[in-house]
């Protein structure tokens, strides 16, 4: 064995001198395979190497050997935005998000990391698109929002407002909420700082508006707001997760903004099931999956549904309008009752706020209340009150399942 590899390193060398290229292949694979014995050096190796089988590979000085065996790395992505306007996006807006934990994108000359939900969650497949502001006609100043639209990529339009408007925006990893960069968080989060300079490059964020957040953040502080979800108005549907053991909110009044606080905590819903003349003694099921609800408020009932709640007093309510995953891990749907229900706590009783703890909390203040009690305590009062579109969003392929409609076997 010995023999046979110093012959294969004598035939390699006077390779090396007649033609003054590299070692070939084949004479490599031998040394290496064979082993190389301590004493013998190769005049292409920079230092003395010992190998022993083919734990430590041999190193070519030339080019053609650098190429075989170093890989080439590619070049990274560049995402670059130059424009958030919706209104005049340009095909060469459209990026990729997919793929690294926290892809860097450039705005302008300087760039900034974005994370999807945390710092070691990606973006998932298929989040190709544009990132654009949003607003709502009328809303204060400070609630405006980055979203991301994504784009089918087969399409056959060349156009960005056709693929725009056939798009739909990213959800978060519920599936239910839109993934987006609050307003509040343009101005309290450093990295993105570049965003918010492109937003006012642009005009999307005006003078005006601008000193508008900056005289609202300097009365409070929100460093924790990106942890929480932000209501732009209290009347908003909103999704929340049940059972849910801490609820934590944020709030835009007219007087403020309420910073990230706990406003509940232990909710749940649960329903009974079973025929109808025995239903009031069938066990109960708790309903476990996302739902869409909104604050409200409500007369307290003459009954104990309310817990610690006079007749008649004026509470914060918490109603569910719709459950998001209504089939149970028995096979059976979930049913809410028409109009809704309220979100239950302890003993199955309504989960409810006095006014004077919901002030304590932000729920409620002067303008806030005016809200409410024009919606749900005038006589005139809507039956439901207005849901902005960010509220609640289906996910790509969800429909509702056959008989999840809301059936009316017990009133709210």
């Amino acid at each position: 064995m010995l023999q046979r590899a110093h012959s294969a390193l004598r035939r390699a060398l006077q390779h090396v001198r007649c033609s003054g290229s590299s070692i070939p292949n084949r004479a490599l694979g031998c040394l290496v395979a064979n082993g190389t014995p301590r004493a013998c050096f190769l005049g292409t190796m920079s230092t003395p190497w010992t190998t022993h089988g083919c734990n430590q590979p041999f190193r070519s000085m030339s080019s053609s050997a650098v190429q075989h065996d170093v890989p080439l790395r590619r070049a990274p992505e560049r995402r670059t935005v130059k424009n958030l306007d919706p209104g005049c996006l340009n095909i060469s807006d459209i990026i990729d998000l997919h793929g690294p934990i926290q892809p860097t994108v450039a705005f302008g000359a300087t760039t900034t990391r974005l994370a999807y939900l945390a710092s070691n969650t990606p973006f998932p497949p298929g989040s190709r698109g544009f990132l654009y502001y949003h607003s709502r006609p009328g809303q204060r100043g400070s609630a405006g929002e980055i979203r991301f639209r994504v784009v089918d990529t087969g399409s056959s339009s060349d156009l960005a407002a056709d693929l725009f408007a056939s798009g739909r925006d990213l959800l978060d990893h519920t599936g239910y909420r839109l993934w987006r960069i609050h307003m509040l968080q343009l101005y309290t989060v450093r990295r993105y700082d570049a965003i918010r300079r492109l937003l006012q490059s642009q005009g999307l964020i005006d003078a005006a508006q601008d000193r508008e957040v900056n005289k609202l953040l300097s009365a409070v502080n929100l460093a924790k707001v990106g942890r929480s979800t932000i209501l732009d108005t209290v009347s908003d549907t909103f999704v929340i997760q049940l059972p849910a053991h801490t609820l934590r909110l944020a709030f835009l009044q007219d007087e403020g903004c309420v910073p990230s606080n706990r406003v509940a905590h232990l909710l749940f819903w649960s329903e009974r099931h079973g025929p109808s003349d025995t239903l009031q003694d069938a066990p109960w099921r708790e309903y476990k999956g996302y739902a869409v609800v909104r604050f409200e408020l409500k007369k307290a009932p003459k009954n104990n549904r309310f817990h610690l709640v006079k007749e008649g007093e004026v509470v914060v309510v918490l109603r569910i309008l719709k459950l998001l995953d209504p089939l149970g891990p028995d096979g059976v749907l979930f049913r809410l009752p028409e109009g809704g229900a309220f979100v239950q706590t302890r003993a199955h009783r309504c989960w409810s706020m006095h006014l004077d703890r919901a002030r304590e909390v932000g729920i409620i203040t002067p303008s806030s209340l005016k809200i409410l009690e024009d919606l749900y305590l005038r006589e005139s009062a809507p039956l439901q009150a207005p849901s902005p579109s960010s509220a609640l969003q289906k996910p790509a392929l969800y429909h509702s399942p056959p008989g999840s409609q809301e059936s009316a076997r017990s009133p709210s």
